[in-house]
């Protein structure tokens, strides 16, 4: 179909959707608040909890945090804060007004690569069986599971044959959508630069680019700050966390995540959702994996356990080791600044039932979440024109980790 044909219903498609983000979330208020101890931390997850129509923004992110309050309780927002001396300002007065234009997603005409556009379900689909087509002799592509709404979550494999395995995945919260940029630009390098990255193509590579593809597309097309699953609750709350949902020590911390329209609600049971027993096949087949990134944003960081607890992993100098490379790479390549630790040490607050938990409890030594950094004062959606930037980054430290990783387990045979 001719490209003259496609604007006019394309035009009138992204102004309907401007309205709706826009009509959506008129009159909420972003703050700013400058965290800076544990304490305060706590003070947002207990107003969170307690109110859970608020959506504080990467709690799991040093320094100052937004939370996005509905009109109706901003008056209350703004008495907790003076009643536990927590400093705030406004940083946007109509969040609906303000962030309407910027959120209305460029459509894929010409590029196919999503370097400079956010790709639609369809054109993830389309893109991977395209490549898994044209390179059948060494990638597998295969649905490992059904999603909610029952979409195909399909992972690629790349050099099947081999026995030293990665594994990443994306798109876990829907929200995030440079995760799933990341991961496809991870399968194009694989593919296309073989020869310049050849120790990559030592390992088996499966990599799941959507976890979350109901929700993903909800946020694409409904609510752009949509973070669950669309597992429907009841008359009012949809969507379990999947972040929350694996089966390893899925029950601390039962009250913070156990309500069901709070934003992390954990789920009614370990493994509830179809989504995360689909990347539980994964990781269950692959339990002697050499590394697991788990793909993330916004913040800067990298992530190891555990995440439920304050207590050290046995080898947490290696997983130091490693998150140190990686950093310091991606801080010569872009000059993005990446915190290494658990959640404990730089987070301020424990998580329960993560994927990166799950992963170590089963027996994959090095497991990281990778929280992509944040292209100046963007939250979840960085520019189209940024894509290219942050995926690249992004690369060079999924391959300096691969390369840490491969160097320590050499040093451990001597």
């Amino acid at each position: 179909m001719a490209i003259h044909r496609v604007l006019p219903s394309l035009s009138a498609f992204l102004c309907v959707l401007g309205f709706v983000w826009s009509s959506q979330y008129d009159g909420y208020k972003l703050y700013e608040v400058p965290i800076s101890t544990g304490h305060e931390v706590q003070l947002l997850l207990y107003l969170q909890h307690h109110r859970p129509s608020i959506d504080v923004w990467a709690l799991n992110k040093l320094g100052p945090k937004r939370v996005l309050v509905p009109p109706i309780l901003q008056k209350t927002v703004e008495s907790f804060f003076k009643d536990y001396r927590i400093n705030y300002t406004v940083k946007v007065e109509d969040f609906g007004k303000n962030y309407s234009a910027r959120q209305a997603p460029t459509m894929q005409l010409e590029d196919p690569t999503f370097m400079n556009s956010y790709p639609t379900y369809d054109e993830i689909n389309d893109y991977l069986v395209q490549i898994a087509t044209e390179n059948f002799e060494w990638i597998r592509f295969r649905i490992i599971g059904w999603s909610v709404e029952g979409r195909p979550i399909r992972a690629i494999t790349i050099n099947p044959d081999k026995q030293r395995t990665i594994i990443v995945d994306a798109g876990i919260h829907a929200r995030e959508w440079i995760t799933v940029s990341t991961a496809l630009y991870l399968i194009k390098k694989l593919i296309e630069d073989g020869d310049q990255y050849r120790i990559l193509h030592e390992y088996k590579w499966v990599i799941v680019p959507l976890v979350n593809p109901d929700g993903y597309i909800y946020s694409t097309e409904t609510d752009r700050y949509w973070r669950k699953n669309r597992r429907r609750l009841s008359d009012k709350c949809v969507g379990v966390d999947l972040n929350r949902n694996f089966g390893f020590r899925w029950d601390v911390g039962v009250n913070l995540f156990s309500g069901e329209c709070h934003p992390g609600f954990r789920g009614y049971a370990p493994f509830s959702e179809p989504e995360t027993r689909a990347l539980r096949t994964v990781i269950d087949n692959n339990p002697d994996a050499d590394l697991y990134i788990n793909l993330h944003s916004f913040g800067g960081y990298l992530i190891y356990p555990w995440s439920y607890d304050s207590a050290a992993v046995e080898n947490v100098e290696d997983l130091r080791k490693v998150g140190v490379s990686a950093a310091r790479a991606m801080w010569h390549y872009g000059h993005h600044e990446y915190k290494v630790g658990s959640s404990s040490e730089i987070l301020r607050y424990q998580a329960s039932g993560t994927s990166i938990d799950y992963a170590y409890s089963v027996g994959i030594d090095f497991p990281f979440a990778m929280e992509i950094a944040e292209y100046g004062y963007s939250d979840f959606q960085p520019p189209t024109n940024a894509i290219a930037q942050i995926v690249k980054e992004s690369f060079v430290g999924i391959k300096e980790m691969v390369y840490a990783v491969r160097k320590l387990k050499a040093e451990t045979k001597e």
